[in-house]
């Protein structure tokens, strides 16, 4: 039984490593790089809802659009970055015993934490900044998948593990 308790904990490490990592190869790129990745993004997602609902829209129209879209859709990819994250190092907390009782606590603690050196790494990339509004949207998302994680083992408890 200890074996397989201590091959857990190793790939909840691996997993929070590699998300660490993905994050970290984010905030690496370069601005202009970023926003290149995020306009087009948004320039899609503009067609789709043209195409959609027909809309008729020309470029001009469209790349408007896509622009308004960039920043919400930038700060919610954030967001999702860093509640994966909060969820990942739960199950990390979840591991051991001394800190299942304050998990959550740990999870968002240490998530802010990788959001806070991650937004001072962004001060040495061309043209990026390490603002402190971007810890706190961060901190946000993390809250939001800590809560998120929490209503889903509730659930889960309940439907598969209430008494009979």
């Amino acid at each position: 039984m200890m074996h397989i308790k201590q091959n857990g904990r190793y790939l909840w490490l691996a997993a929070a490593i590699l998300w660490m990592a993905l994050v970290f190869g984010f905030s690496h790129q370069k601005a202009a790089e970023s926003s290149e990745i995020s306009g087009s993004v948004t320039y899609r997602m503009a067609e789709g809802v043209n195409r959609v609902f027909g809309l008729g829209w020309e470029e001009e129209a469209l790349t408007r659009y896509a622009q308004l879209l960039e920043h919400p859709v930038r700060k919610a990819a954030h967001m999702t970055e860093f509640a994966v994250l909060a969820c990942i190092l739960l199950g990390n907390c979840f591991q051991y015993t001394g800190l299942r009782k304050k998990a959550y606590l740990w999870a968002w603690l240490g998530t802010t934490a990788y959001a806070a050196t991650d937004e001072f790494h962004q001060l040495f990339i061309e043209g990026r900044s390490g603002e402190f509004k971007d810890v706190c949207i961060d901190s946000l998302g993390a809250c939001i998948g800590l809560l998120a994680a929490r209503c889903a083992i509730w659930i889960w408890g309940n439907i598969f593990y209430r008494k009979r």
